[in-house]
């Protein structure tokens, strides 16, 4: 479907945009012109810059609508629309890596749109458009489909956002992490990974920032601390002194 027409059949489906972002919902900003994405915390708090979210099949089965993506109100101007695009192959989780492509592959839809396969090799597949709300706020749940054999384990989609009537540069690219059935220990060492693999090759800049100085140190720490799965650093699904030695002897290496 292309994206004029997809547009005007997201006309009929735009009255379902929520006005309150939602916990888990992947925030979605404009900053300068460009699409930027971050995460809605549990407490409702709005953190710029997140690119990698974790999520899992729920009750039906094979299927789940989250995590969501949502703008606060006022953020673009009406008659905007946002489309997606599907970068890559899905990847599944082999406890080490995410360089297997499975038998299975992922499907979106929402409503009449769709539904928009992922490729069997890396080539990009431009999904489709809707229209932002009246109000300038965005907030879409795609249906996340994962097809035969829909075996148990961790499942990688990896998309861009973009504007299709708008100025307004592509998101950078971001992750989204399936679980199917999977351990909790698993789904979080392999969002870590990604984190640490895809997001920022430089594993010691711990905040991302482009810069390695002690702030990445203090914030490893504090995550650490914490019990936060982002300090484990080795990515072996367990928080302990093997990650903390880890990252120093990252830091100390430099980037």
């Amino acid at each position: 479907m292309n994206r004029i027409l997809a547009a005007s059949v997201a006309l009929l489906i735009s009255g379902t945009s929520a006005l309150a972002q939602h916990a888990g919902d992947i925030l979605l900003l404009n900053r300068g012109s460009t699409l930027v994405t971050g995460q809605v915390e549990q407490d409702g708090a709005l953190v710029e810059g997140t690119r990698v979210f974790l999520t899992e099949f729920g009750v039906f089965p094979n299927f789940t609508d989250e995590p969501g993506i949502n703008s606060p109100v006022g953020e673009f101007v009406s008659g905007t629309t946002i489309g997606f695009t599907i970068r890559k192959a899905l990847r599944k989780w082999d406890g080490s890596d995410f360089d297997g492509v499975p038998a299975e592959r992922i499907s979106m839809k929402l409503g009449p749109l769709g539904p928009i396969s992922t490729p069997t090799s890396d080539v990009a597949v431009t999904g489709f458009s809707t229209l932002v709300a009246s109000n300038g706020e965005f907030h879409r749940h795609y249906g996340y489909t994962l097809g035969a054999p829909a075996s148990d384990g961790v499942y990688l989609l990896e998309l861009e956002l973009w504007c299709g009537n708008a100025p307004i540069a592509n998101s950078l690219p971001f992750w989204v992490v399936f679980g199917q059935n999977a351990d909790p220990g698993d789904l979080d060492a392999a969002g870590a990974w990604v984190q640490a693999n895809f997001v920022n090759p430089c594993r010691a800049d711990f905040n991302g920032d482009g810069f390695l100085d002690f702030t990445d140190f203090d914030d490893f720490v504090a995550a650490f601390e914490a019990g936060s799965a982002s300090a484990d650093f080795n990515g072996d699904g367990f928080l302990d002194f093997t990650d903390f030695d880890d990252f120093v002897a990252a830091f100390e290496g430099g980037c």
